[in-house]
Formats: structure tokens, sequence, C-alpha cells
């Protein structure tokens, strides 16, 4: 038969004839097609899963591999621990403590010393003095006391200058204060030309500076006093009382005597402010802390009082300021000592309220109403001999011995009263108190109040005569100042709002939520590196089956189709 009448055999034979072949292919086919799955799966199970920035396995692009970089779970737990460290530890050193301890150093060019450097010009001096309204009748004995009224206030501006800065080894900064008025004539509303009556210190002055000088130094002062006819109530302007009190007698005793009166001008301002400039040394640097800083060390070289020597007095200037600046970190507790000059003795300011001031929360500390108390164990470094009474402290150390004793104005705190020694007085704590209103954490004052009254102490004058005896024991009242810090220009008061207002909320709530982010990066990781390890643990196995019983079942249903398609 021709090979056209069987076309099925010849079909048959062929595919017999090839079975082997393609049986043999077909089962590499397979098993290849069984490892490539097997590939696969595992690029898909293992590398897709531990890559979180969705990056294909072949992928090798820049931008790809810096999406890996910030999205690896590497990056992403190191910046979670940062965040959480860097909250926790802002949390425990806050950024304001940061600020507050850095201020301690003072460094040319930062705000607080360049603040402290050119003080705001905030300062008033005004000056209230006290005018005789019956000299003649006390004199002539129709009056029993002396009457004074006040008149008042002179206002000037205060200007402090700060200098010849020196920073020292040992962790302190040197400088030279110096204080000057300026009058302010639109604030005025007191001629300074008018005349008043005031007692001729000149006279009643180097009297009670003599009281106890030999007999012959007694008479030749009064015969120098007559000759010059100096009376013991002068009129003066105002201007003159202040800045430019001279008197016959001053210029000869000064030539005859220049140890003894040292000065030929005794206007009250004028020798407040002839020798106002003060060397001041105070501790800076982190290395004594907030406790001291800007605290003085120092007032020109040495730790006491000026006047006094070191075993006179137990009071000492160190550990005191100027006013200016106080220490940082205030309590309630803390006693502030202010030193001023013109007061020659060291005032304690304690803790009287909280205040509000400028949106700001503040301390008030009030000037003890005791401070010119007398002190009984024997280290009262302000009284004389005879005693001073309570209420007034002797200042002669800081004016050449020159008999000044301060007191508060009007002898408000009541001892000694107040028509004790004259009339016309009339102490009122509002108006004659002194105090400062400081912001706690920074040491910086908002407000300042000091009012002091000089006065003229006179020793018994019996030893000169009658006339002169009128005015032995008396403490007359000569003028009384103000020195008022009535705010903070708007850079620093603001600056200060900020730091102590806005900056501690604000900080508080970008570290929370810095904390939270951290913690979130964190735990983000820790759960998706768990969740891996699952699907990992659970996925790979039944792939691996999965893959096995399908090549197995291919494998099968092949063979049973070629078994079927054999001839039998």
């Amino acid at each position: 038969m021709s090979a056209a009448a069987f076309p099925d055999s010849q079909h048959t034979e062929h595919s017999d004839s090839d079975a082997p072949q393609s049986n043999a292919d077909s089962l590499n086919s397979l098993l290849q097609n069984r490892d490539e799955d097997s590939r696969d799966d595992k690029c898909v199970d293992v590398e897709c899963l531990e890559n979180q920035c969705s990056l294909n396995c072949e992928d090798g692009g820049t931008g790809s591999q810096r999406r890996a970089v910030c999205c690896s779970p590497v990056s992403q737990v190191v910046l979670g621990c940062l965040l959480v460290l860097v909250s926790v530890g802002s949390f425990v050193f806050s950024p304001l403590d940061f600020m507050l301890w850095e201020k301690l150093n003072m460094r040319p060019g930062f705000p607080p010393y360049e603040w402290w450097r050119d003080p705001p010009d905030e300062v008033r001096l005004r000056v209230h003095v006290f005018n005789v309204t019956n000299h003649e009748r006390w004199l002539a004995g129709v009056d029993q006391k002396i009457d004074v009224e006040e008149i008042g206030p002179i206002v000037y501006l205060e200007k402090l200058v700060h200098s010849d800065v020196q920073f020292n080894d040992n962790d302190t900064l040197t400088y030279t204060a110096t204080r000057y008025p300026i009058y302010l004539p639109d604030e005025n509303r007191i001629d300074l030309n008018a005349t008043i009556i005031v007692p001729n210190l000149a006279v009643l002055g180097l009297a009670s500076y003599l009281h106890n000088a030999p007999f012959f130094v007694r008479s030749g002062f009064r015969f120098l006093v007559n000759s010059r006819g100096s009376p013991l109530f002068v009129e003066k302007t105002i201007y003159e009382y202040l800045w430019e009190f001279t008197d016959p007698v001053l210029d000869l005793s000064k030539s005859l005597a220049p140890g003894l009166v040292p000065v030929s001008n005794m206007g009250m301002l004028a020798r407040i402010y002839a020798d106002f400039v003060d060397q001041m040394t105070v501790w800076v640097g982190p290395r004594w802390g907030h406790e001291r800083f800007f605290q003085i060390h120092r007032f020109r070289g040495h730790p006491q009082l000026p006047g006094y020597d070191a075993n006179e007095c137990p009071d000492r200037i160190t550990g005191s300021t100027e006013g200016v600046m106080y220490r940082q970190h205030l309590t309630k507790q803390d006693v502030l000592l202010y030193w001023r000059k013109t007061v020659c003795k060291l005032m304690p300011l304690y803790f009287d309220t909280e205040l509000v001031v400028d949106d700001v929360p503040v301390y008030r500390y009030n000037l003890s109403e005791v401070v010119f108390s007398r002190v009984r164990n024997g280290t009262d470094c302000y009284d004389t001999e005879p005693s001073l009474p309570a209420g007034v402290s002797d200042a002669s150390k800081c004016y050449y011995d020159f008999p000044m004793v301060i007191s508060y104005p009007h002898f408000y705190t009541g001892e000694p009263a107040r028509d004790r020694y004259v009339t016309g007085l009339q102490p009122n704590r509002d108006k004659h108190s002194s105090y400062v209103i400081v912001e706690p954490l920074t040491g910086t004052p908002f407000r300042s109040v000091a009012r002091m009254q000089s006065n003229l102490r006179i020793h018994d004058l019996s030893g000169f005569s009658s006339e002169y005896d009128k005015f032995s024991n008396l403490i007359l009242p000569l003028f009384w100042a103000e020195y008022n810090q009535e705010g903070l220009p708007d850079y620093i008061r603001l600056t200060i709002y900020y730091m102590v207002v806005v900056l501690p909320p604000v900080s508080k709530a970008l570290l929370s939520f810095f904390l939270l982010c951290g913690c979130y990066l964190i735990a983000k990781q820790i759960y998706t590196h768990k969740l891996k390890s699952e699907r990992l643990s659970a996925t790979l196995p039944f792939k691996n089956k999965n893959v096995n019983n399908l090549a197995r079942n291919k494998l099968f249903n092949y063979e049973k189709e070629t078994f079927l398609k054999k001839p039998s």
C-alpha cells in the first residue's frame, strides 16, 4: 500500500520516533520552569518584603537608591532614636536652660553683654528738698520745733556707663561704673531759681563735726563764723542748694585745714556725683553658677564696705549687687543685697508677692522696714557715739566723715517719730518705701524704686554758745531722692517675654511632637520586622510545598497523557 493510504500510521510513527526527545525536552523544560518559579517566589517573598520603598529587585537607579537609604528600616530606627534622645535631653536641659547657662559667660557681642554694657536710659532721679518755713520764729523761741515743707520733685535722668571692661582669669569681670544726672526740662514743673530757706550746712555741719574738739578749736571756729557773718539758716535757690552750695566759712576753712574740709562746695547732688566713678569686680561664668552670677566680688579692690576697716564691720560688700542685674533662678527665700554708695550701707530686700508685669510673671522684693534699726550684739556698723535712734543709719564713712545719716523719707517707718525733730513730715508707705520687681529666671529687674532721705545729724553743741545749743541732738532732713527704673526698652522686654512666656510651652510642644515621632518610627520598624518574620516563616514553606506539588502534578499529567497516547 502506498503511504497515502495510511496517513494516521505515518503520523503515529513520526510521533513515536520523536517521543523520547520530546519527552526529555519537556521534562527539562518543566524542571527549569520549576527552578525559575522558585527563584521568582524567593524574590517576591524575601527581597520585596525587605524593601520598604517598593524597589524592584533589578532596579538600580540613583533616585531609587536615595529613597532606599532614607526609607530603609535602619535609617528610620536611627532617626527615631535621635528624636527620642533629643527630646528627652531637652526636657532635662531645656532651651531656656541653655540660654541662661550661656548668659553666665557674658560673651561680648551677645545680647546680655551688650544690654549691660550700654544700659537703657530708664532710671529717673526725683529729688525732693525741704524748705524751712519758721526759722525766725524757732530761733526766737516762739515755735518749739522747726517746721518744713517738701518741694519737688526735680527730675533728672541718671545715666549709667560701664567702661574699662576686663575679663579676669579667675572668672570675674572688672569694669568701671560711672553715673551722672541729666536734667530733664520737659518733665519738671519746679523752678530751679525759686528760693528756699535751709540750714547752713557749712556752719552747722562743721560745728557738729567739731562738737568734741578741744576748746580752742571750737572757739576759733566760732570766731571764724562770726567774722564772716555766716548765719545758721541761709536762703538759697533750689539749684544752688543742689549743685552750688558755697559759703565763706567753707572757703577759709578749706584753706586753713584742707584735711578737715576737703571740699568747698556742699551742694547735695554735687557731693553725691562728685565721686561716682566706681571700679567693680563681679562673678561671671559657669564656674560660679547661677547663685553668684553678677554679684559683687570686689568694690574698688576691697571686699568690705568703703571707709570701714576689715575687722571693724562684719558686713561685706561681697555678694551684693548694684541693681542692674540680679542672679538667675531667684527663689522666694532669696535675700537680695542692694549696694548704693550714697546710702553707704547694704540694703536687704525680701520677697513680698508674685505679680504679672508686661505679661511676664515676676517677683516683688521689698526693702526691709527695719533695715535702719539698731543691732544690739556689738556688730552694728552704722551707729555712732552717742548712739543713733533706730530708723537712721550713719553714712559719714562715705562723706569724708561729715555727719550725714540716712533714713526712709519722712521717717515713714515710725522710728524716729515723724515729729520728733521737725514738724511738717507726712510719711506714707506707698510713696516712701523701696522695692524691686524682678523676673526670677533671668534676674532682670522690670521695675525698681529706691527712696532714701539724707539728714544732717547735729551732735551736742552746748560747747559753742546758746545759739548753737538750740540745734543740739537734732536730725534735720535735708532732701530725699527716688531712683526709679520705670520699665525696660521694648527690645529687652519682648526678648524676656519670649524667653520665659513663649519659649517654654512652644519648646515643650515641639519636643513632645519629636518624642512621639521618634517612638512611632521605632515602633513601626519593630512591628514591621516582626510581621515580616511571621510572614516569611509561614509563606516560604507554603510556597515551596505548592511549587513541588505543582511540579509533581505536571509530571504526573504529562506522563499520564503520554502513556495513554502510546499504541497498545
